[in-house]
């Protein structure tokens, strides 16, 4: 990971992380809340990691870290999510045999002809 990407993602931490506080306060003074932290998307389901996670292996058509899937994840989809929690749940479903198998330590590759299926996790 590159510095200025290592900072970007810090920063975005820490704000949202104070964005937290603020509205913890507020709600602790019976302020009315102001508009949400995240929006929530009117009927659409927010896509899981996983699914995200398999669209980014489907696009890359080779086996990937899963450093390399968080550094993805947070460019592409604007999602930051904890590196061991990531690699749990795909070893989960590698283990299962759905949809993903592990080539090493950590380093996940799709089956061959799922590239078209949907998980719902």
């Amino acid at each position: 990971m590159k510095k200025d990407d290592i900072k970007e993602f810090l920063l975005q931490v820490i704000e949202l992380q104070l964005d937290y506080q603020l509205r913890a306060i507020h709600q602790l003074q019976g302020k009315p809340e102001s508009e949400p932290v995240i929006s929530l998307r009117k009927g659409r389901r927010r896509q899981s990691l996983v699914d995200l996670s398999l669209t980014l292996l489907t696009e890359q058509r080779k086996p990937l870290h899963v450093n390399d899937l968080v550094q993805l994840l947070q460019q592409r989809f604007g999602r930051l999510t904890d590196r061991d929690t990531l690699s749990s749940a795909l070893a989960k479903k590698a283990r299962q045999g759905v949809l993903l198998q592990q080539t090493a330590p950590a380093t996940f590759f799709l089956i061959k002809g799922k590239e078209k299926t949907h998980v719902k996790t």
